[in-house]
């Protein structure tokens, strides 16, 4: 598993930004998938219908309003950055991935991403490749005391994506009550205490982590839908970074939609 190769698709900015030694890991609820980090219903109504049980002083639509707000409030203790795992570069991807024909993709290993990132001080980093779920019927208790799971997660409608994820989070000292669910007004006192959050918010702007693109990097691939002067301008750019960082960045062009040449 270590030695499984994850590509990743970048535009220029992104890609210098990785080239000149940092990662860019997104807040969750920055994504433009709007189930990010959500449970799915079934699991939802599942504890809608444990908490109604032990008794409340609200109804049920008060009581999943305000535990939709409580599992918005999720997205905004994860911060992720999105691979993609195949063996080679991937047409679709650069469709995706590659705006008005431009962008470029490097390739890794989990290993060597791993080995790479230096940790800021006081988060912590988990990997996972992510299970793709129907998001209607799906029904796991889990989803309440693993505040992680969500972002493990996503609907099978994105399973083409085939997706790998480094997800940085940050742990409070002491797990706090969430705000609003107090024993009074919405739950009895052991569903309170069950009901608790132990990561802290991130940045909403996202967090930039720190990496040796030497060893992170394995191979740059501009689109195929790149003319070939782009190429050449962005390599300029390389060498120059090269120049500066002692490093050996070398760009090639992808061939994916190149001819058909069986003498080769």
């Amino acid at each position: 598993m270590k030695d499984q190769k994850l590509w990743r698709y970048y535009d220029l900015i992104k890609f210098l930004t990785l080239i000149n030694g940092e990662l860019y890991f997104a807040r969750a609820d920055s994504f433009k998938d709007k189930y990010e980090g959500a449970i799915p219903k079934q699991t939802f109504q599942s504890l809608i219908e444990v908490y109604k049980n032990y008794g409340t002083a609200k109804n049920e639509t008060d009581i999943r309003l305000e535990f939709q707000n409580v599992f918005n409030e999720k997205r905004k203790k994860a911060s992720i950055s999105c691979w993609h795992i195949n063996d080679t570069e991937s047409a679709a991807m650069w469709e995706l991935y590659s705006k008005a024909g431009f962008g470029i993709a490097v390739n890794t290993t989990i290993d060597r991403l791993t080995n790479s990132l230096v940790i800021p001080h006081g988060y912590k980093m988990v990997m996972s490749e992510v299970n793709y779920i129907d998001f209607e019927t799906e029904n796991d208790i889990n989803y309440i005391y693993n505040e992680l799971l969500p972002f493990k997660n996503k609907r099978k409608e994105f399973i083409y994506e085939n997706e790998f994820r480094v997800i940085l989070y940050k742990e409070k000292k002491e797990s706090e009550t969430v705000s609003g669910l107090s024993d009074e007004n919405v739950l009895a006192g052991e569903v309170s205490r069950r009901f608790h959050f132990r990561l802290e918010n991130l940045p909403a702007e996202g967090i930039k982590v720190k990496v040796d693109p030497s060893e992170i990097i394995l191979e740059i691939l501009a689109s195929p839908h790149m003319k070939k002067y782009e190429v050449r301008e962005i390599q300029r750019l390389l060498d120059i970074i090269n120049k500066n960082n002692n490093t050996n960045f070398i760009m090639q062009h992808s061939n994916i939609y190149d001819n058909l040449n069986y003498s080769k």
